[in-house]
């Protein structure tokens, strides 16, 4: 479809999808308390609606969009992190929780400065919002509703598979005419050649997983301390329980 089908950077769309992940944050951790209890409804709930935007993604690609083997398979980061949701909804691990966490970085990433972005009122625009909400904040989810946590040095397995993710999408991409990872369409630097942007793409992402570490690491100190106050850490235990 022509690009003007696309949100406009900080335009209306834009604007609309940022208050929609803003009020679900702010119901996240205004009921944090709440969740633990009610921690096995609200994750089958999530469960549901993470496979229905994998239907309504691939559904729209194949009815609505030719289904082009460069953007309809599930190699964005963003697709990949949304099955590495649907994984740890299922089985609360924590390697998967910490793998997730660290990719959904790049979700605030896709999330802040869109790029072939469809407004809300196109399939795969909705598949967009609900992909990157649900993908932004089930970390957190799983810290209040579990008491997952991530650890010192996480983030260097996370930065292994990554790695291993660009190799694949960098080699692939040509054989399928492909735009994952946006190495085809970049949204920045779209100029700079492949031994540049690659190695500055590994630095920048190391860098993001080592502040996002750290960030982690506060916010679980901070959830902690309130777990223990209010008594919530007693729900902790593995599964959908």
């Amino acid at each position: 479809m022509p690009e003007q089908n696309y949100i406009r950077l900080f335009g209306p769309e834009h604007f609309l999808y940022i208050a929609i992940l803003l009020v679900f944050a702010v119901c996240l951790f205004a009921f944090r308390t709440k969740i633990p209890k009610h921690r096995k409804a609200i994750t089958i709930g999530i469960l549901l609606v993470s496979l229905f935007q994998q239907v309504l993604l691939y559904s729209s690609y194949f009815y609505l969009l030719d289904f082009h083997l460069g953007e309809s398979l599930p190699f964005h980061i963003s697709r990949i992190s949304s099955l590495l949701g649907i994984l740890l909804l299922l089985t609360n691990n924590r390697k998967t929780f910490a793998v997730l966490s660290f990719f959904s970085l790049y979700a605030w990433a896709t999330f802040l400065y869109p790029s072939r972005v469809y407004a809300i009122t196109h399939p795969i625009g909705l598949s967009f919002i609900i992909n990157h909400v649900i993908t932004i904040l089930l970390p957190y989810y799983m810290m209040i509703a579990y008491g997952l946590q991530i650890k010192k040095g996480d983030r260097n397995t996370a930065f292994g598979w990554f790695t291993t993710y660009l190799a694949f999408v960098y080699f692939f991409n040509p054989l399928v005419d492909g735009n994952y990872f946006y190495l085809k369409y970049r949204p920045v630097f779209a100029h700079w050649p492949d031994y540049v942007y690659l190695p500055a793409a590994l630095a920048v992402t190391y860098l993001g997983f080592w502040l996002g570490e750290r960030w982690y690491l506060f916010i679980q100190q901070k959830l902690s301390y309130r777990r223990y106050r209010t008594g919530t850490h007693r729900h902790k235990d593995r599964g959908m329980k």
